[in-house]
């Protein structure tokens, strides 16, 4: 995989296509693979970039750890490293939220923006407290154990119909994410404890946002309050697909994201 380096660390990414930049991250202890059937449908009319976000994946880190602010000021950075001036950013989770502030920071350099499933503000206690429970148990844990706490977890973030089907993309994520640095997982967990609510300045967000929502998402109404602060974003809302749209409905999300590039950034 080629890599590139921002502050010391090394971001694993991989791409294809031809065309405007689109630059994909993931959330929370995901992965970049886990954007593949998007970037396969979007790559005859754009260059398609996923990275391994700090910690995860392939991607190096800082044993002190880091914070959204340092992610958010890499994507310039990326940006630049890429070859390019310009990109539109489309994240998912964690991914969502470094990307929702970066186009707040860094204007001029945003294309358009794809929020799925991420939220503007503080994440809440309890989902703190099993974001440290999960990161221990995936550095410290004998392979059963976290595969077992792993598959238990993950199910939260996809529609109850497709883990209780098995789906492909399910199982996939799950030994992806196994495969993480075990040293790395209580530093990634504590990045979300950085958030700084930014709900009350989305509407100062001027480039062409879609925002996609699972409506199995454990926040179903939120998706359309963000919408309504961002001026002229479009909402899409995928049925039948949890907090990791993209997984749950690989086909759906990708239509979604192409049709509105295509009416706001290709057009242009």
């Amino acid at each position: 995989m080629p890599e590139l380096v921002v502050d010391g660390i090394q971001y694993s990414y991989f791409e294809v296509g031809a065309g405007p930049l689109l630059l994909f991250a993931h959330g929370t202890f995901g992965v970049k693979e886990s954007f593949i059937p998007q970037m396969e449908y979007l790559a005859p009319r754009f260059r398609c970039v996923s990275i391994d976000l700090p910690g995860h994946g392939d991607s190096s880190y800082d044993p002190k750890g880091w914070t959204i602010d340092d992610l958010v000021h890499s994507v310039p950075a990326l940006i630049a490293g890429l070859g390019e001036r310009q990109a539109a950013l489309a994240g998912v989770s964690q991914g969502g939220a470094v990307f929702m502030r970066a186009a707040l920071m860094y204007p001029d350099q945003i294309l358009a923006l794809i929020i799925m499933c991420a939220g503007a503000a503080t994440p809440p206690p309890e989902l703190m407290k099993r974001l440290r429970e999960f990161a221990v148990m995936l550095c410290h844990g004998d392979a059963p154990t976290r595969e077992r706490y792993a598959r238990q977890f993950l199910s939260t973030f996809h529609a109850p119909a497709l883990v209780e089907a098995g789906d492909a993309g399910i199982e996939q994520e799950l030994t992806q994410v196994l495969k993480h640095s075990r040293r790395a997982m209580p530093l990634v967990a504590e990045v979300p404890a950085s958030y700084r609510s930014v709900f009350d300045q989305l509407v100062q967000i001027a480039c062409p946002t879609l925002i996609i929502w699972g409506d199995k998402d454990f926040r179903p109404l939120l998706g359309g309050e963000m919408a309504a602060q961002i001026p002229h974003a479009q909402l899409r809302v995928i049925r039948s697909a949890g907090h990791h749209v993209h997984i749950d409905a690989p086909a759906a999300t990708a239509r979604a994201i192409g049709d509105f590039l295509d009416s706001r950034v290709t057009a242009a």
